[in-house]
């Protein structure tokens, strides 16, 4: 029966199943396993979404920071936790489990830990509703850097010009804020830190459909302990 099930599923030539063999990255001298759903992440060996790796660093700050400070900024955890994060602001997504519906603009974060996944890269674009303002990606930016005193923040590249401008040129950056990048081989599912902005500036791939869609390079924004 399983051997059956292999086979219907593309494993009858001695493949490693995916479950013994999920893949891995590094990131600044730490192995992690890209993060596997079937909700907007995928399975290998198939392509992947940059869901899989910005979840798999998700998953090790929330574990290592104090639950009563977390706020999230944009709702992705409600989708594979629900529960975990108890402070979800997000003005437009349906989620339930949102407990405040409000821009970033309007809230405070002073003392929190923040956490903000595949979000910050829509403002200023006209996504989902808000203002087309390019200068407002930088100002989200300066705000989460004068107020929270901890974050993790994923972004893809390439999708937002002005925030690739933020990442990729400007010094605005304070000192005690970690800027990496995570690149995408050609080969789909395998990611690599890579410490040279101008190689890690990949172009995002806009497809017809959601699931054509996909980052090439995902920047980590963090300040305090993380890895």
């Amino acid at each position: 029966m399983i051997s059956g099930l292999l086979k219907r599923i593309g494993y009858d030539h001695g493949e490693t199943p995916w479950w013994d063999s999920q893949p891995t990255f590094d990131l600044a001298g730490t192995t992690f396993k890209l993060f596997v759903s079937n909700h907007n992440c995928g399975w290998p060996p198939t392509r992947m979404t940059e869901r899989s790796v910005e979840l798999a660093l998700a998953d090790h700050w929330l574990a290592g920071v104090d639950a009563s400070r977390v706020i999230e900024i944009g709702a992705v955890t409600p989708y594979y936790w629900p529960g975990r994060v108890h402070r979800v602001v997000d003005p437009y997504d349906p989620h339930p489990l949102v407990t405040t519906r409000a821009s970033l603009f309007d809230v405070d974060l002073t003392g929190t830990a923040m956490l903000s996944i595949s979000t910050l890269e829509h403002v200023g674009i006209g996504d989902y509703g808000l203002p087309v303002d390019h200068s407002l990606v930088d100002k989200a930016f300066q705000k989460v850097f004068m107020e929270s005193s901890s974050f993790l923040i994923t972004v893809p590249a390439g999708y937002n010009e002005a925030l690739d401008k933020l990442l990729f040129e400007s010094k605005r950056v304070p000192d005690d804020v970690a800027l990496r990048y995570l690149v995408r081989s050609p080969l789909g599912n395998d990611w690599r830190e890579e410490t040279d902005p101008a190689r890690a500036r990949l172009p995002y791939r806009k497809g017809a459909e959601k699931r054509q869609t996909w980052a090439n390079c995902v920047a980590v924004i963090s300040r305090g302990k993380f890895l």
